[in-house]
C-alpha cells in the first residue's frame, strides 16, 4: 500500500495519508486533549473505524510473526479468564473485548505507517517530541502559578492527571529526543533537540516520581552510552550515570514514606496483598475482570491497583498469564536484538528497558483505553514488529521465499 500519493492526486483525500495526518493528533492529544474521554473517542472516530478498511496487508506481513502471536494469545487469553471472575459481567466483558481491539488496530496502524512511510513516521516521532516538550513547559509555568514550587509534584497538562504517569510519558519522549539528538547530523537539530530532551528531563524531575526518574535517568545514560562515539566519554558518561541514578535510588528510599508518593514503602504492602490474591488462583488466576475495591474519597483502593503490570497479570491470569506476559517481553527483546544486531542501533531494546522498569514500579492491567501504556509498551512493541518485517521484506528471496525464513518471527 502507498501512503503517498502519486503527483497530479489529491493526497488529502487518500485514506492511508489521512491515517498518517490522525495518528499524529491522536499521539498530540495525550499532551494537549484536556480529558482521557475526548482521546478516547478521538481514536475510535479517527482511527479504529478508518483503520478496518487498510489492515489486511498488514494482517499478511504479521501472520508469521511469533511476537504478534504471543500479543494475540495473551490478551485472548485475559479476556477468556474473566469468564471464571467472581465479578464476571456480559457487559464488562464487552467493553474489554473493545479495548483489546483498539490495542490490537493501535499495533496494526502503527506498523503499517512504519513500514510504508519509514521516514515519515519517524518525523512524526520527532515532532511528538518537541510537542512534549512545548505542553512540559506550558504545563510548569501554568501547575506552579496555582501551586508550591518546587514541593508540589507536577502533573503535565492533558490526559494523564497523575505525576506518576505523567513522569512515565514524557520520560518516554526524553529519551527519544536524546536518542535525536545523537543522531542527527546537523548542529541545528543536535542543539534543538538537546534543549528538547533538557525540558523534558525537568518536567520529570519535578513529577517526583520516583520510578520515572530511575527509568528515565537510567534509559537516557544507556542512549548516550551507546551512541556517544569517544570511548572515554562514554564510559565516563556510564558510571556517572549509573552512580546518579544509584544515589538517586538510595536517597528516594528516605522520601518514599511522604503521603503524596507511593514509593517504595508504599509498594511492598500493596504487592504483599496481590501475591496474597494470587496465592488464592496461582495457576490460571482470579479472572481478569474483578470488583475495585473504593475508599471513602471514592478512588480505587490501593491494594487493588498492583503497582506492577506483572503481579497484575499474575494476579488476574495466574501464571497463564505471566509467562504469556513474559515471553511478550523475551520476543520483543530477541526481535530488538536482532534489529540492534542488523542495524548497529540498540534503539528499541533501550526502549523495551524503559517500559519495563515502569510497568515493574507501578500500572496495573494493560488492556486499557489510550493512556500511557500505549506510549511505553504498546508503541515499542509495534515499532519492533514493523522494523522486523522491514528487516526480513528486504532479506535475499529464494523462489519468493526468505533465504532465512526462521528469523522471520521471534
Amino acid at each position: 500500500m502507498q501512503l503517498i500519493d502519486s503527483p497530479g492526486r489529491n493526497k488529502f483525500l487518500n485514506l492511508p495519508n489521512y491515517l498518517l495526518l490522525a495518528y499524529t493528533l491522536f499521539l498530540m492529544g495525550f499532551f494537549f486533549i484536556p480529558n482521557a474521554v475526548t482521546q478516547y473517542k478521538l481514536f475510535i472516530g479517527a482511527l479504529f473505524l478508518p483503520g478496518l478498511f487498510v489492515i489486511r496487508d498488514t494482517l499478511k506481513t504479521l501472520q508469521h510473526n511469533r511476537l504478534w502471536h504471543l500479543i494475540l494469545l495473551y490478551l485472548g487469553y485475559m479476556l477468556i479468564s474473566s469468564f471464571w471472575s467472581k465479578d464476571f459481567s456480559a457487559k464488562e466483558l464487552s467493553y474489554s473485548l473493545r479495548l483489546a481491539a483498539y490495542i490490537t488496530m493501535f499495533l496494526l496502524i502503527t506498523v503499517l505507517l512504519y513500514r510504508h512511510e519509514h521516514k515519515v513516521f519517524e518525523k512524526i516521532i520527532k515532532s511528538i517530541s518537541i510537542s512534549a516538550a512545548i505542553a512540559a513547559a506550558v504545563s510548569m509555568v501554568l501547575w506552579y502559578a496555582e501551586h508550591p514550587f518546587p514541593t508540589s509534584r507536577l502533573v503535565g497538562m492533558g490526559t494523564i492527571e497523575n505525576p506518576n504517569p505523567s513522569a512515565f510519558l514524557y520520560g518516554f519522549f526524553a529519551v527519544l529526543s536524546c536518542y535525536y539528538a545523537l543522531r542527527s547530523g546537523r548542529v541545528r537539530s543536535k542543539l534543538g533537540f538537546t534543549a528538547v530532551c533538557m525540558v523534558l528531563l525537568g518536567f520529570v524531575a519535578l513529577t517526583q516520581s520516583n520510578t520515572g526518574i530511575l527509568s528515565t535517568m537510567l534509559c537516557v545514560t544507556l542512549v548516550l552510552v551507546f551512541h556517544l562515539h569517544n570511548k572515554l566519554i562514554t564510559i565516563g558518561t556510564g558510571v556517572i550515570g549509573v552512580g546518579l541514578a544509584g544515589l538517586y535510588l538510595r536517597s528516594s528510599i528516605g522520601m518514599l514514606s511522604a503521603p503524596a508518593d507511593t514509593g517504595l514503602t508504599e509498594r511492598l504492602p500493596i504487592w504483599r496483598t496481590v501475591l496474597e490474591q494470587v496465592d488464592n488462583a496461582p495457576v490460571f488466576g482470579n479472572g481478569y475482570q474483578k470488583e475495585l475495591l473504593l475508599t471513602p474519597s471514592g478512588e480505587a483502593d490501593a491494594a487493588n491497583y498492583a503497582h506492577n503490570a506483572y503481579l497484575a497479570s499474575a494476579r488476574d491470569g495466574g501464571l497463564v498469564g505471566l509467562v504469556l506476559q513474559l515471553l511478550i517481553l523475551l520476543a520483543g527483546l530477541r526481535a530488538a536484538l536482532r534489529i540492534a544486531k542488523a542495524l548497529g542501533d540498540s534503539f528499541y531494546v533501550i526502549l523495551l528497558v524503559f517500559g519495563f522498569i515502569c510497568m515493574s514500579a507501578d500500572t496495573d492491567q494493560l488492556i486499557t483505553r489510550p493512556r500511557e501504556l500505549w506510549i511505553i509498551y504498546w508503541l515499542p512493541l509495534a515499532m519492533i514488529l514493523a522494523q522486523d518485517a522491514l528487516l526480513i521484506r528486504e532479506q535475499p528471496t529464494l523462489n519468493g521465499k526468505p533465504l532465512n525464513r526462521q528469523s522471520n518471527s521471534v
